[in-house]
């Protein structure tokens, strides 16, 4: 039975976004390394039994563990999931890296190789990287020989998903029903224009420079009640680089402002002008120019993208379904008993 030791290097593969290096820094004593968030767990089997065994593969609670700790400190903001997401994200790494040990079987079952050309670059880049140091020289083959099966591994998985995912393109009928049974993925959001005059406040500065800050802006909110004239006024007094233009900005989409700034210009019709706002860089008056509602883009302008999308979503499919089935049909038992309870709905 191979007992494999699991690392963070595969996250980024199968979808957690968080691919980090096996090999330490070797300036850096394990020593030194300050302990990583830890979540609560469930209380431990007895004699640390295996978290699972897939097949003729174990994965020791050692790795599930280590696993858990790994990704943590890259997703979570000071390295511990929100409350009450702990169990939820204990159970996506659990299924990923059961996932990866069934995938790389079905790899070597198809006859697949790792890629030792793309292996050995790697493994020349670490060399390049740590050869200076006399830790990484004296250490070298103890840390390397995992990372090739790390390597090897990966290599095995992203052949067979691309192989999985290489499915046929859809039928211009697909293409068509697609487009039609998705509306928002093929409608642009509203489009609004806008005129800016910010006053800029140093983040460092004080309650006095803000307050002098909001002073200048109602007074010149009050002036373009009187009629002065916008871009003027943003030429004279705005410190965003849109001055020279009279305040004017590019086309925006939502999401593209501040939440303030968007709540304001909501409520204010085209030509109109809104109160200072207070905002991140200090204190901003924007003018809305133009409002474009949105706009379904036609069959033919959205062909092309509509394809590449039922042809994408296709091939995830394709690889979940495989995954499925290597699950129904593979030897598998996960030991439950290291994951904390889902809480109730």
């Amino acid at each position: 039975m191979r007992k494999i030791l699991v690392t963070s290097l595969f996250f980024g593969t199968l979808g957690l976004g968080c691919p980090v290096s096996l090999v330490a820094e070797p300036s850096e004593a394990p020593s030194k390394q300050a302990p990583a968030a830890q979540a609560p767990a469930a209380q431990a089997p007895a004699a640390q039994a295996p978290f699972a065994v897939i097949d003729s593969v174990t994965i020791s609670a050692e790795a599930f563990q280590q696993a858990v700790r790994s990704g943590m400190k890259q997703r979570f903001y000071h390295g511990a999931p929100p409350e009450g997401e702990v169990a939820k994200f204990q159970r996506e790494i659990g299924e990923t890296l059961v996932d990866r040990v069934l995938l790389v079987l079905e790899a070597k079952k198809r006859g697949l190789k790792p890629d030792q050309e793309s292996i050995q670059k790697t493994i020349a880049e670490y060399d390049k990287r740590y050869g200076a140091s006399e830790s990484y020289k004296a250490n070298r083959e103890t840390m390397i020989k995992p990372l090739i099966g790390e390597l090897e591994d990966r290599s095995l998985i992203d052949q067979l998903q691309a192989q999985v995912r290489m499915v046929n393109p859809p039928s211009l009928a697909a293409v068509k029903a697609f487009y039609d049974a998705n509306p928002d993925k093929f409608t642009e959001p509203e489009d609004i224009e806008v005129s800016l005059i910010l006053l800029k406040v140093d983040p460092s500065a004080g309650p006095e420079a803000w307050d002098t800050a909001s002073q200048e802006a109602n007074a010149i909110v009050a002036k373009l009640k009187e009629g002065a004239d916008f871009a003027e006024l943003a030429r004279i007094h705005s410190a965003d680089a849109s001055a020279e233009k009279g305040g004017k900005m590019d086309y925006l989409h939502k999401g593209m402002l501040a939440t303030e700034a968007e709540e304001a210009l909501a409520k204010i019709k085209p030509g109109e002008t809104t109160e200072a706002i207070m905002v991140l860089e200090g204190y901003a008056i924007f003018r809305l120019d133009k409002r474009s509602p949105p706009r379904k883009v036609s069959y033919e302008e959205a062909k092309e993208r509509a394809t590449a999308l039922l042809q994408r979503e296709t091939a995830d499919k394709a690889l979940s379904e495989l995954k499925a089935k290597l699950r129904r049909s593979t030897p598998l038992h996960i030991n439950e008993a290291y994951y904390m309870p889902l809480p109730k709905q």
